[in-house]
């Protein structure tokens, strides 16, 4: 993260596709309210990463990898305590698919793409759920277009 220019540059680990992302000021200055005890922006209380990649050889030297993710552990406890009623398998990683559908009411589907780091837009729109009523205005600018020629913008 970069802090100064109000920028995060980050790898999709899926794709490799690089992200080079703005920082909205309320989250710089968060961020910086943050105490530091190493690298990384986020540790729990005990000083440990909240997402652990774990490798454990078993008797015939075979290499076995845990992850243990404490962010979708706590997400999950914080829908609990909150009484939120939501389908199995809601968790934290849910709400990239949020932040999907609210990107495309954007309008533009490339900059959705790279937002989340796809190789290609059919990716995309497997995250993004209904936008029906942009979908709505395309067509009825498209209408007005053709029937009336008018400018649409």
């Amino acid at each position: 993260m970069d802090l100064i220019n109000g920028r995060v540059i980050l790898p999709r680990r899926k794709t490799g596709i690089y992200r080079d992302l703005p920082l909205w000021p309320e989250t710089i200055k968060s961020l910086k309210k943050i105490p530091r005890k190493g690298s990384l922006v986020f540790y729990t209380t005990r000083g440990n990463l909240y997402i652990q990649t774990l490798v454990k050889t078993d008797v015939n030297g075979n290499e076995k990898y845990t992850m243990i993710n404490l962010v979708t552990t706590k997400f999950r406890r914080l829908i609990i305590k909150a009484g939120l009623n939501v389908p199995k398998g809601t968790g934290f990683y849910s709400l990239r698919r949020t932040a999907a559908t609210i990107a495309a009411r954007s309008g533009d589907p490339f900059a959705v793409q790279r937002l989340l780091g796809h190789t290609d837009l059919t990716m995309a729109t497997r995250y993004v759920q209904d936008v029906s009523a942009q979908t709505d205005r395309v067509i009825e600018n498209s209408r007005k277009y053709v029937l009336q020629g008018e400018s649409v913008a």
